[in-house]
C-alpha cells in the first residue's frame, strides 16, 4: 500500500511541482524569532556603579549617619557619577530657559518633550512658568555587552583572598 501511494505521490509531484513544493514548505519547522532584550538601562546602572558606586550609596542605610557624613560621601559620588554619565550619555535640557521663567508652549508641541500641568484649559498655545527644564539624551555611547555575559549582575561580588 505504501509503495503504491509513494508512486502516485511521485507522479502527482512530477505533474504539479507547485503542489509538492507547498508540501515541503509546510514540513519545514517554524523557527521562532529570537527576542532581544534591551538592557541599556542596566548597562548604564553598571557604569554608574563602577564609576561612582551609586548603587552602594543608594542601598546603604544612612539612618545612623550625620548630615556631614552623608554630604561628604554624596559629594564624591555626585562628581564621579556625573563624569561617568557625561562620558556615556550626554544629557542636555529639553528647554534652555531658566526654571521660574515664563515660557510659551506652542500649538502642536511634542507631548514627549513637554508636560503641561496645572490649570490647563482650552487648546495650545499655553503660557506658563517653567517648573523643570527636562532632560534629553544628546549623545549615547554605551558600550556593547560582551557575548555570554550576564545581564542581571550589576556589580559582581568581590572576594579578597588572603
Amino acid at each position: 500500500m505504501r509503495l503504491k501511494m509513494a508512486i502516485k505521490a511521485f507522479f502527482a509531484a512530477w505533474r504539479k511541482p507547485q503542489v509538492a513544493k507547498k508540501l515541503f514548505e509546510e514540513e519545514k519547522p517554524k523557527t521562532k524569532p529570537t527576542k532581544t532584550t534591551d538592557t541599556s538601562h542596566l548597562k548604564l546602572l553598571v557604569l554608574l556603579q563602577s564609576g561612582g558606586r551609586l548603587i552602594d550609596f543608594l542601598q546603604e542605610d544612612l539612618s545612623g549617619c550625620t548630615d556631614a557624613q552623608i554630604g561628604a560621601a554624596a559629594r564624591k559620588i555626585h562628581q564621579d557619577c556625573r563624569s561617568t554619565l557625561e562620558e556615556y550619555v550626554t544629557v542636555r535640557p529639553v528647554l534652555e530657559d531658566a526654571e521660574g521663567d515664563t515660557v510659551q508652549v506652542p500649538l502642536g508641541y511634542d507631548v514627549t518633550k513637554i508636560k503641561v500641568v496645572g490649570n490647563v484649559k482650552g487648546n495650545p498655545p499655553y503660557t506658563g512658568t517653567l517648573v523643570h527644564g527636562g532632560w534629553k539624551a544628546h549623545k549615547r555611547s554605551l558600550p556593547k555587552a560582551a557575548a555570554g555575559t550576564s545581564t542581571d549582575v550589576l556589580c559582581p561580588a568581590e572576594v579578597e583572598v588572603r
